[in-house]
């Protein structure tokens, strides 16, 4: 009774969490965006009381460029009706609150003035600015010959005209930064709980409804969308362990009828692997064939005997494997059968079973891997049909080809490449481009080399694809860099080289795939090449 109690209250478990990390995360970007926002608009808000508060001089240093002159010539020729004029004008400069022009002798000459601006705002931007602020100018008599003083020019400045718009803008940016901050937070809240949120709950819910009196029987529900990740993966190793407590369950109950459906289950499996295997060898067969007829691709005919060694050691280990597990099972009838099978031999004889299965599925799994990469490589390289391909894959299947190879030297190319990067192009006439470019390292630079390294490195730059490809090697003379891309040049031609490798890497870039290729390099500082190829082939390459 009491395991049906816990059982039925699934609600409960989800709504006993007291610290969600939807809130965390909430509060967590909240604060953060509110401190960050904050920051920043106080340095915005500081740079612009700094322009703010210079702001004046430099609109009074431009007004007094303007009426200087002819307040000088009006008090010169002594005009106060002109004088009135010029400061009635002025004042349509909305922050000057007073201007005066006065003679040399303190007598006021001519002033206008008007009431200071009144606001909400103005105790605060007078702390800031200052009441007003006086701007004086001496008046000089440019028509005599001597430079005579004759009065002075007064300017009073209502900075409450610059100090409501530094406030009003102040408080904007203030505003926009709690509101950014809040849709920030929002946003992140939305996407953690569709992304994570959810399906955690719906696994807990899942997990709750086990019945633990049938784990054979309970299974818990992958989350749509969360195959790969870690969500995904808690729920297929729960499920792993489900199974196993599932399987141990109807050994014990039928130990007979399991070892019986074991065996069967054992031998059909190995003959489908033995199966798979052996039509894997004949189209590595088939494949060897196609690359040896065609010369632009004989660098791949070489890797065929190295790929068949590399497939014959775990098919090695998988016929040692299987001829335990026949022992095994021989053993284990021939007990069962004289009724002398105890439950500790029964259990060893289990264990080595299972111990000698699984050596058996992982070499076949890694042979058949093996193949599958080669054959994908063989195939993309004697194929020149256009298509949408994802570029790592593509490039990953090709660098796994050509191990038996690079294993020579030994060198692990090291690939760098965005996820997801596509290309709508001849993916076959890429790899074999590549290929020629890793060979030709492998079989030219390394020589005297002790740690050689190749890198290649994809970036996308708009329409196009930049592939950059590097070895630390030996380099090229100076001598031979304007010959390397003809035809039948080869420094190697005692040892097996032909010349046609990077000339067939020319001509594919710039003829089949619709690209640009450069090369440099320096002697004992390896080659650099840098392709630049269009994500979409043009119609002229296809």
């Amino acid at each position: 009774m009491m395991r049906r109690a816990e059982r039925s209250a699934p609600g409960q478990t989800l709504s006993s969490v007291s610290h969600s990390l939807s809130r965390r995360l909430l509060r967590s970007t909240l604060v953060l965006a509110l401190g960050l926002g904050l920051l920043i608009s106080v340095l915005l808000v500081v740079q612009d009381y700094r322009q703010v508060a210079a702001q004046p001089d430099r609109d009074m240093q431009a007004l007094a460029g303007l009426t200087l002159e002819p307040a000088s010539a009006i008090v010169f020729a002594l005009d106060s009706k002109l004088a009135e004029e010029l400061l009635k004008g002025s004042l349509k400069q909305p922050a000057i609150q007073f201007s005066r022009i006065s003679l040399n002798r303190g007598e006021r000459f001519a002033e206008r003035q008007r009431d200071l601006q009144s606001g909400a705002l103005r105790p605060l931007s007078d702390s800031l600015f200052g009441r007003t602020r006086e701007y004086r100018w001496p008046l000089y008599a440019e028509q005599l010959a001597e430079r005579e003083e004759l009065g002075e020019l007064l300017f009073v400045v209502d900075t409450f005209h610059y100090g409501k718009v530094f406030l009003e803008r102040a408080l904007l940016t203030l505003l926009g930064t709690l509101f950014y901050a809040l849709l920030l937070s929002l946003t992140l809240l939305w996407v953690f709980s569709v992304q994570v949120s959810r399906p955690l709950f719906s696994v807990i819910g899942s997990i709750a409804q086990v019945d633990m009196d049938c784990p054979e029987q309970a299974r818990l529900h992958e989350p749509q969308g969360h195959a790969d990740s870690e969500i995904g993966l808690l729920v297929r190793l729960t499920n792993q362990h489900l199974q196993a407590i599932a399987l141990t369950l109807e050994q014990l109950r039928a130990a007979e009828s399991s070892l019986k459906q074991y065996s069967d289950a054992l031998e059909s499996k190995v003959a489908e692997r033995t199966l798979a295997l052996s039509q894997s060898v004949e189209q590595l067969q088939q494949a060897q064939s196609q690359l040896i007829e065609s010369e632009k691709l004989a660098a791949l005919g070489g890797l065929v005997a190295g790929v068949a060694h590399e497939v014959n050691t775990p098919l090695g280990i998988a016929v040692t494997a299987t001829s335990v597990l026949s022992e095994t099972l021989d053993s284990l009838r021939q007990q069962f059968t004289a009724q002398t099978l105890t439950s500790q031999q029964f259990s060893d004889l289990l264990a080595q079973a299972s111990d000698s299965t699984q050596m058996l599925v992982n070499n076949l799994q890694r042979a058949a891997r093996l193949v599958r990469d080669f054959k994908q490589t063989a195939v993309d390289q004697v194929s020149e049909a256009r298509s949408q391909f994802q570029v790592e894959q593509v490039l990953r299947a090709l660098i796994a080809s050509l191990h038996p190879e690079t294993r020579k030297v030994p060198v692990e190319p090291l690939l760098e490449c965005p996820s997801g990067l596509q290309m709508n192009s001849l993916p076959g006439v890429l790899t074999q481009v590549l290929a020629n470019l890793i060979l030709n390292s492998v079989r030219h630079a390394f020589a005297d080399q002790a740690a050689p390294l190749i890198e290649i490195r994809l970036q996308e730059q708009g329409e196009h694809v930049l592939l950059d490809y590097r070895d630390n090697g030996c380099g090229v003379p100076e001598s031979l860099r304007e010959r390397i891309f003809e035809p039948f040049f080869t420094t190697k031609r005692g040892s097996g080289g032909s010349g046609l490798g990077l000339n067939i890497v020319y001509n594919l870039v710039t003829r089949k795939l619709g690209g640009k290729l450069e090369f440099s390099s320096q002697p004992g500082q390896g080659v650099h090449f840098r392709l630049s190829l269009p994500r979409e082939l043009p119609a002229f390459g296809a």
